[in-house]
């Protein structure tokens, strides 16, 4: 479910593993649509003259028309800065890897909107905090696969010994020890306990079952928090740039980045390990339920004169 949660996200893009601050013009075109304006692709042709000479730094990506500007759309493959022709007379704006050019400013519409592009969150957004909550993910994806893989019926409480024991035949000693509830009858044959000692090792079968859930709870309890440390700390970058705002862009940009993303991750590795949780409580419930009620009977059969109630 950790898993699931996470694959959710990477799928949808709203994080993404890419470590550049990558934008692309699909993105830019359909934010443009999102806003009702409607694009026209222009044949690259028939507009040379907002056209950037030919550079293996530069990846031409279509020449459009919008509201009554004509621009064509560049992305950086190489480098982050632009160095432009000072003798050119081309009008060429930036936003990370993307150059918008035209003859002259566009209409100041599509100048907000391309400008307004951010690239999707990164896992290095995370910062440090991704060292702690990636532990929190594999300890939760780990303890949940080993316990939903050793609590399977055929490992707790199988069906031929219900069936045995609900026809009233008598284990023998050539059950062998695969489950907890064979493992309840072969100390009942093999060793005659007394009735509180049977019951006593049936309570160890059963704390076996709970093994690794506390890590469950630590996780549930513990990623929120390290998330929500991360969302001060990213605070923190942000008020400390106040001041100097149009300096420290960057700083602000890593900041929110930071406050949010850590609370992302956060809360997407707690709410499925709490899901996760809960499940697995109730089935080792019922497979308690299931292993006190084969020793109850083992008892009966055994002990016929006494008390055999579980506590």
């Amino acid at each position: 479910m950790v898993f699931l949660a996470f694959l959710f996200l990477f799928t949808t893009g709203f994080i993404s593993l890419d470590k550049k601050d990558y934008l692309s013009t699909e993105l830019f075109l359909k934010s443009l649509e999102a806003n009702d304006l409607k694009v026209i692709s222009l044949p690259a042709e028939s507009e040379l003259g907002i056209l950037l000479p030919r550079s293996n730094d530069l990846k031409l990506s279509g020449v459009y028309s919008c509201l009554e500007s004509k621009f064509s759309v560049y992305e950086l493959t190489n480098s982050t800065q632009f160095i432009e022709d000072k003798n050119s007379s081309n009008n060429v704006i930036q936003n990370k890897n993307l150059l918008l050019v035209s003859k002259q400013n566009v209409e100041v519409r599509i100048e907000r909107i391309f400008f307004s592009l951010k690239p999707p969150l990164t896992i290095h957004d995370a910062g440090i905090f991704i060292y702690p909550l990636g532990a929190c993910f594999l300890l939760a994806v780990f303890v949940l696969v080993e316990r939903l893989f050793s609590l399977r019926r055929s490992l707790t409480f199988p069906r031929k010994v219900e069936k045995a024991l609900r026809s009233g035949e008598f284990p023998n000693k050539k059950w062998k020890q695969y489950s907890a509830a064979e493992r309840i009858v072969w100390v009942a044959v093999h060793e005659k306990p007394s009735p509180e000692s049977l019951r006593s090792y049936a309570k160890l079968e059963v704390s076996a079952l709970e093994r690794g859930l506390y890590v469950l709870e630590v996780v549930v309890a513990g990623a929120p928090l390290i998330g929500l440390l991360g969302t001060v700390t990213g605070l923190v970058q942000v008020f400390s740039v106040m001041p100097s705002l149009a300096e420290g862009k960057d700083a602000l940009s890593e900041g929110i980045g930071l406050a949010l993303f850590t609370t992302i991750l956060g809360l997407a590795i707690a709410i499925p390990t709490l899901i996760g949780h809960s499940y697995l409580c109730r089935l080792i419930d019922n497979r308690t339920v299931s292993l006190n009620w084969v020793t109850a009977r083992i008892n009966d059969a055994i002990h016929p004169q006494q008390d055999n109630v579980i506590h």
